[in-house]
């Protein structure tokens, strides 16, 4: 292994991402990769992480960055290194969407023969915003729901946590009216309206959700679907048929692929979510980059 100048490991750990023994996993980690013979830094802090692996990677010594946390920590990562450097996940976040869909180890000792075999999966980049995500974003009541967990999280982020936020979001969320534009091969065109709004890259969704099954991770598309309904009443029955999954047969649900996408609210009103962290207010432009991230996956 000595004679291998890729030899640099970097684990940006996030301290507040599922219970609190995740910290402890992520220095365990750290730990069995060192007694394997690697290099390994580890840092909760993502400023000093993008410096430790700029200065590797043009040395030409860095292996991979491992993402110790859930799917907002990747999606925070992401957004600090290039794209073309593989990123390991390891999951400790409350749901780990991408850890679900490709099988990823939750234990420390899962991850060496990870990092050791380095067997690949390209994955599409999108940016919304200006921030890179890999997983889907969302416009409406869950959105709403993700904001009131995060303006109020004071630690670890349990799912009773946000069943807390959605009972409350159903008493006073207001379902504005979104605009939506979709790009088809170069040509936007209005997608009409519609009052929440769902777009896959990778077709997972939290608490074992099942939305867009079918959404492709490398196909340069983004898989919208969207819900009308702008009142309380229907906003609840919607509610319930995502939960349930019954909302690809539902005549207020369509569906279709695009390019990129541009959602607005005439009211000034809903704001948008990116991998489970809240984005920020609308109007929300989400477009391909054009590159594939790197993500390392059992082989």
């Amino acid at each position: 292994m000595n004679a291998d100048p890729a030899r640099h490991i970097v684990i940006s750990a996030n301290p507040k991402s599922g219970s609190k023994s995740g910290l402890e996993k992520a220095h365990r980690l750290k730990d069995l990769l060192a007694n394997e013979g690697w290099k390994v830094d580890l840092t909760t802090d993502l400023d000093h992480m993008q410096q430790i692996v700029e200065g590797s990677h043009q040395r030409g010594e860095l292996r991979t960055v491992v993402s110790a946390g859930g799917d907002g920590t990747v999606s925070a990562v992401l957004n600090r290194i290039p794209s073309r450097i593989p990123l390991t996940i390891f999951p400790l976040g409350s749901e780990n969407l991408l850890a679900q869909e490709f099988k990823l180890p939750r234990e420390p000792s899962g991850v060496i023969p990870l990092v050791q075999k380095m067997a690949t999966r390209q994955l599409d980049l999108f940016r919304a915003n200006g921030t890179l995500f890999l997983l889907m974003a969302s416009v409406g009541f869950d959105a709403q729901v993700v904001r009131m967990v995060h303006e109020s999280r004071r630690s670890h982020i349990t799912r009773w946590a946000y069943r807390l936020a959605a009972l409350k979001a159903i008493q006073s969320y207001r379902w504005p009216t979104l605009s939506i534009e979709g790009n088809f091969q170069g040509r936007w065109e209005s997608l009409g309206t519609c009052h929440w709004l769902f777009a896959f890259n990778v077709p997972r969704y939290a608490a074992g959700i099942h939305i867009i099954d079918d959404a492709l991770v490398d196909d340069g598309l983004l898989d919208v679907g969207m819900l009308t309904g702008g009142n309380a009443m229907i906003g609840l029955w919607n509610y319930l048929s995502v939960a349930l999954g019954t909302h690809r047969r539902s005549p207020r649900w369509r569906e279709c692929r695009v390019n990129a996408l541009r959602v607005f609210s005439s009211q000034g009103q809903g704001g948008y979510q990116l991998d489970g962290d809240w984005g920020g207010p609308l109007p929300l432009e989400i477009v391909h980059t054009g590159t594939k991230a790197t993500l390392v996956v059992p082989d």
